[in-house]
């Protein structure tokens, strides 16, 4: 069901008081405004009760919205009196419930009673909720003030009750009561034995540690402030076992952790905890206090869940500067996975809190000036919160995919790496470095004629690593950087830009001075030689020079470098690399990307009351900004704005200016309107922008952008999706005042929304927008494996122009393929009276040569044979002709025709006998064809296009393309897998939408090679039960295996994830057919639809522990906070609205599968013992300690000289085993570590 029957039922008694009542009438206000109220969605009925019910209106009595606002507005006051909620209830149930009160199907509308309690009721609640409860009726309490826990427990159907601290709560809480509502429409009663697992409230599942300075000096007044905020933040929280854990720890001159996230699963006990909590005299120890927290706090046996991919957020409140040390702490703290923020009060040091935030440090950092300012401060930190939650769940891993799509435009590149190796980096800052340059290159296509990458590394001199030609792919790249050796010694930038200089000019003569030459220099330091005259010479080459510096490297000389200042990153530590590099990664892709920028775009600007002129100001300079980033021009980007409040304003609709400084002059000119926000009506009259009578262009991209400070009054989901359907793609910026939830409903995915605590935050998120118009994420970026022919029609009735415009729809489409002996092969045939062939499938290696043929050939004129040259074309799809057809390859012929076919009776027969070959045949007609013809050729009706006019080409290119490029293959880099898929089968799963399911998994089937020796393929299926469908390797080859997949019948039941991976385990054995122990990529495919009803965490965990790599795909309404639970980190899990896009993804999850088994699973048998990891880097001179815990199998590591005995190290990253070095003594008792620095080479 997807709407309820729902009564509010609202405590007016004298506990709740007078004054307490506007906020309770602002809050009913608000829930009526957020539900969709008409005949066959929601109906609301409202009562008020204290000592008896008073009802203000039945569930019949309104129809829809205004009516009940409006008797809310003038009829709806505080009664006063005793609380018997008990009584209430009962009258309750009589009112509304009772058969008289025009009932309607429960099954599809559930009646839901929300009742609001302010304290203890003066009656017995039982009996009276158990009564309504067996009659149907599901109950959602919500306890303010002094409310009961045991009672609003004890009255509320299963995990629905909430108790909030303060009528002031209702406010905020009101976007989640939507939810919640949400959520009991559709609970269902489960079964004896089906343990419902909490829901949580809006993003909550995290592990967050407030670390807390708590000598407040003299005034008891601040320490009450801090418990204060504290308190208030707490409440605000979701703080339950598998949602909100809330670890407690204090600090003066000793550290004293108060409640574990193990001990902080209660919200009672954490608060009861606050409250207790005293002053200490003392010194600030602030860095002793960190290492304390990351030793004892975020570590999985107090109960961090930092293993199953739950965000850790530590959080330090302090008014001091610390006494001791801090960076080397915090910096240590961030590696393991932390994000820190900070809140500064009074005289807090603001250099010691950037140092010690994550980045950055505007995100991260909030400096109050007195502690009676932190109350002010506890919505906006509960955002900052619930927004880091969000990012690292949904929104970071998604925008890194959009940034993978976007660089694939960046095909050709030469790159050189210049890293400073000088004596001030510590080995573990060194291996950072390493780590940040592989990831940069890593998304690249690296090979002789895409991109290519050279290393030189620099101290005093300067030493070529590997010159630009010598690795031809990602894998053998990945490996060179990372065995670079640190050299030590001072730094001399300069001359190491002179000799690099020396490769990129070498490199450009190599490549014939056509590709983009790149230049990265990563630096920790200030030059000790000049770095002028280098950089300009770099400048004169046109050389791109990316400017990167840590630490003590001075700003100015990286300015001087880079020679732009978009070019210049600096970070504080060597951590925080990790979060530039896609900024860095999207700067170098842009220039690509962005190069034939074309869209239509729409700005829908909020103008009410709550901006203020200085925000509407800032505002337009957003505005303004994004405008001079864009190629404006009626063939490239146009840009139209529409201001709105409760009322909608054109200011200047698509086609009206086509300058950057019209559209910036119209920008300034407009005036703010005030008033309130109505977004949604707003959303409706913004969508006649997109049509051709206001300016739009067919086939032009179009985006909306909507920037917005205020919560939208009126419903917003139905109008965004209908905008979304029609095919405008919307991007949200909201700063803190608006509502996340509205603008994620608004632009239908977290990471088109760009969520900002305020208007000068703006700026950051320019790059990101404008890339996101560039490169908008498409279901298929590249053509990669796939073998292609053109058949051109070259007859006499196509003039010399003509064959231009069908020439360059041939080379769009090269142009978007992959071209290359093992990727895309081209091959050509043209035809009048007679074929001819251009070339044959493997004749050219790579795309400037087949661009090249095509463009140089001239039409023949005389008749059109298309028959005879479809029969001729046969014998081009040979293997001896370069065809690829024995090996799987897909082949697909393109015919482009402009005419009737003068040998029309034997097309039929033709090109049947090309479809029985297995050759997908697209045609192509224009002007004169015969839609009966090309149909013929085609076979079906989606595989032929037809265009009136040569012009209009350009308007079937997508479509066309989209054909050709989803029929190609995954470029895989791996060979072996052994796969399976787990497939949900529960009741919420329309029969239907399971066929959809079957058929887009086989179609995954289609891409591998499926053999006994390459890709073994496995299924299970579950609901509360599981059911073994077929394991590894029973069934061979992709027909029989998609034959298979057809035949499985729903199960159909509840939702039992985590069962279903504790059964699916056993898959994964060697008698199973699983080829693990050979070191086989081992993968599992984890499809479901909703949120699991039993614990999937552990579960997870333990298969990934084995080195089983777990993806997963969640469908329509799904649980991000969960699915990442299941594959461990957000990278490995998709969603999609609904079971017809899964198409969409099919080709990101095989690319994932392609790409596994670098992580968990390479394995190599050390000796019988076999402990699982991957093979570390060479140790440095031993430090004896004691054995470390299993890690996962690796290989020999290289042998290291014995060292002295050393202290015990720093906890370091998991290495995997070296060789049996001699036996030293014993160490001294050290905890599980992770790898230790990087040491110099040692002998093997």
């Amino acid at each position: 069901p997807e709407y309820a029957d729902v009564v509010f039922l609202v405590d007016s008694s004298d506990h709740l008081g007078t004054k307490s009542f506007p906020l309770v009438k602002a809050f009913i206000n608000k829930m009526i405004s957020s539900l969709h109220i008409e005949a066959h969605k929601y109906r609301v009925a409202l009562g008020q009760y204290s000592d008896q019910l008073h009802s203000e209106f039945q569930l019949s009595t309104f129809k829809s919205r205004n009516p009940m606002l409006n008797h809310l507005k003038k009829n709806f006051s505080f009664i006063g009196g005793s609380l018997r909620i008990g009584n209430a209830l009962r009258e309750a149930h009589r009112t509304y419930f009772s058969a008289v009160a025009s009932r309607r199907d429960r099954k599809q509308f559930p009646p839901i009673l929300v009742v609001l309690a302010s304290a203890e009721s003066e009656d017995d609640v039982e009996e009276a909720s158990k009564a309504l409860r067996e009659d149907g009726v599901r109950i959602v309490s919500v306890g303010l003030q002094d409310a009961s826990e045991e009672e609003l427990k004890a009255m509320a159907t299963a995990q629905f009750h909430v108790k909030l601290r303060s009528v002031r709560d209702l406010g905020a809480f009101s976007q989640n009561m939507t939810q919640i509502i949400k959520d009991a429409t559709q609970y269902r009663d489960g079964a004896a034995d089906d343990i419902l697992v909490e829901v949580c409230q809006g993003p909550s599942v995290a592990d967050v540690v407030f670390l807390l300075d708590v000598s407040v000096n003299g005034s008891q007044e601040n320490f009450e402030y801090l418990k204060e905020f504290l308190e208030e933040s707490v409440s605000a929280l979701d703080i339950k076992e598998n949602c909100m854990r809330v670890g407690l720890v204090t600090y003066s001159n000793e550290t004293k952790v108060i409640n574990s996230l193990s001990r902080g699963l209660n919200k009672s006990e954490v608060l009861q905890n606050i409250q207790n909590l005293s002053p200490r005299a003392g010194k600030a120890y602030t860095g002793a206090a960190i290492r304390k927290i990351r030793k004892e706090v975020f570590s999985a046996r107090n109960g961090s869940r930092k293993n199953q991919g739950v965000p850790q957020i530590a959080v330090l409140v302090t008014h001091r500067p610390s006494e001791d040390n801090v960076t080397k702490a915090a910096v240590n703290l961030r590696r393991e996975g932390v994000t820190i923020f900070t809140m500064g009060v009074e005289g807090a040091s603001e250099s010691q809190l950037e140092k010690i935030a994550s980045h950055p440090s505007e995100q991260h950092v909030s400096k109050l000036k007195t502690f009676s300012d932190l109350a002010a401060h506890n919505q906006t930190f509960l955002k900052k919160l619930r927004n880091q939650i969000t990012h690292t769940v949904s929104v970071f891993s998604e925008r890194t995919e959009t940034l993978k799509s976007g660089c694939v435009d960046t095909e050709e590149a030469d790159i050189y790496l210049l890293i400073d190796g000088s004596g001030s980096t510590q080995a573990t800052d060194f291996h950072e470095m390493k780590t940040f340059l592989s990831e940069v290159v890593g998304m690249f296509n690296i090979a002789p004629q895409k991109v290519r990458v050279g290393a030189v590394q620099y101290a005093d001199s300067w030493d070529l690593e590997f010159e630009i030609s010598k690795y031809t792919n990602k894998h053998d790249l990945g490996k060179a950087i990372e065995n670079i050796r640190q050299m030590g010694g001072n730094t001399n930038t300069g001359a190491a830009l002179n000799f690099t200089l020396g490769l990129l000019q070498k490199a450009k003569k190599q490549r014939g001075n056509r590709v983009p030459c790149l230049l990265v220099v990563l630096t920790n330091g200030m030059s000790k030689d000049s770095i002028l005259e280098p950089s300009n010479r770099l400048r004169e080459e046109l050389i791109r020079v990316y400017a990167i510096g840590v630490k003590e490297a001075n700003q100015t000389q990286l300015r001087e470098i880079a020679g732009e200042e978009k070019r210049v990153y600096y970070v504080h530590d060597f951590d925080a690399l990790k979060d530039i590099r896609n900024q860095v990664v999207q700067e170098i892709c842009a220039e690509e990307a962005c190069k034939e920028m074309e869209a239509d775009i729409v700005f829908l600007v909020d103008s009410s009351g709550s901006i203020g002129l200085e925000n509407f100001i800032k505002m337009k300079t957003f505005m303004k900004s994004l405008v001079s980033k864009s190629q404006i021009g009626a063939d490239r980007v146009q840009i139209g704005v529409v201001q709105f409040s409760d009322i909608n304003k054109e200011e200047f609709q698509l086609n009206r200016y086509m300058s950057q400084n019209d559209i910036s002059d119209a920008i300034d000119r407009m005036t703010h309107i005030g008033e309130t926000t109505l977004t949604g009506s707003a959303l409706t009259f913004v969508s006649q922008y997109f049509s051709p009578a206001k300016g739009a262009r067919p086939n032009v991209r179009k985006f909306l952008i909507l920037i917005t400070d205020g919560e939208a009054q009126d419903i917003v989901k139905d109008p965004a999706v209908a905008l979304r359907q029609e095919g405008i793609i919307i991007y949200s910026v909201g700063v803190f005042g608006s509502n996340v939830t509205q603008l994620e409903e608004i632009s239908g995915r977290p990471e088109m929304v760009f969520y900002v605590e305020n208007f000068d935050i703006l700026q950051h998120i320019e790059d990101d927008l404008v890339f996101g118009i560039c490169s908008p994420r498409e279901e298929c970026k590249r053509i990669e494996v796939l073998d292609v022919v053109f058949v051109i029609d070259s007859s006499g009735s196509i003039d010399h122009d003509e064959y231009s415009i069908m020439k360059d729809f041939m080379v769009d489409l090269v142009k978007k393929a992959d071209v290359g002996k093992n990727q895309v092969r081209f091959g050509a045939l043209k035809y009048a009276d007679d074929p001819e062939v251009l070339f044959y499938l493997g004749d050219l290696g790579t795309k400037s040569e087949v661009i090249s043929v095509l463009q140089k050939d001239q039409p023949m004129g005389g008749n059109t044979y298309t028959a005879e040259a479809l029969g001729f074309s046969d014998h081009m799809f040979t293997e001896a002709r370069g065809s690829r057809l024995h090996k799987g390859v897909p082949q697909v012929l393109i015919v482009i025709t402009d005419g009737e076919s003068h040998d029309a009776d034997k097309l039929n027969a033709t090109a049947k006998a090309l479809r029985d070959k297995g050759i997908l045949v697209l045609a192509v007609g224009i002007a004169g064809a015969n839609p009966v013809e090309l149909l013929a050729m085609a076979g079906s009706s989606d595989k032929y296009f037809f265009v009136e006019t040569f012009g209009g080409l350009k308007g079937i290119f997508s479509d066309v393309s989209a054909s050709v490029c989803n029929s190609s293959k995954v470029d895989c880099e791996i060979e072996k897998v052994d796969l399976v898929f787990l497939m949900d089968g529960s009741n919420s799963i329309h029969p239907d939408d399971f066929k959809k399911m079957k058929a887009f998994l086989a179609s995954v089937v289609q891409d591998f090679d499926v053999s006994v020796n390459r890709v073994r393929i496995g299924a299970a299926q579950f609901s509360h039960t599981y059911r073994p469908e077929f394991p590894l390797g029973t069934f061979i080859g992709k027909e029989e295996i998609s034959f298979q997949i057809g035949n499985i019948q729903q199960i159909f039941g509840y939702t039992h994830i985590g069962a279903a991976l504790r059964h699916v385990g056993h898959y994964f054995q060697p008698d199973m057919g699983s080829r693990i122990n050979a070191g086989t990529p081992q993968v599992l495919l984890v499809l479901t639809d909703g949120q699991s009803q039993d614990e999937v965490a552990q579960a997870a965990e333990d298969l990934r522990h084995k080195g089983i790599d777990i993806y997963s795909v969640g469908i329509g309404d799904v649980d991000d906070q969960q699915l990442i639970q299941i594959t461990g980190t957000a990278d490995k899990k998709l969603t999609v609205h609904n079971f017809d896009e899964l198409t969409k993804v099919k080709k990101r999850i095989v690319r994932n599968i392609c790409t596994s088994g670098g992580e968990s699973s390479k394995y190599l048998i050390c000796a019988q013992w076999a402990a699982h990891g991957r093979r570390g880097h060479t140790g440095p001179q031993g430090k004896t300690g004691i054995p470390g815990p299993d890690g996962l199998e690796g290989s020999w590591g290289l042998k290291g000289p014995q060292g002295p005995r050393g202290e015990t190290g720093m906890k370091g990253e998991k290495g995997g085993l070296g060789s049996k070095g001699p036996q030293g003594p014993p160490g001294p008792g050290g905890e599980a570590g992770s790898p230790g620095h990087l040491g110099s080479q040692g002998n093997k």
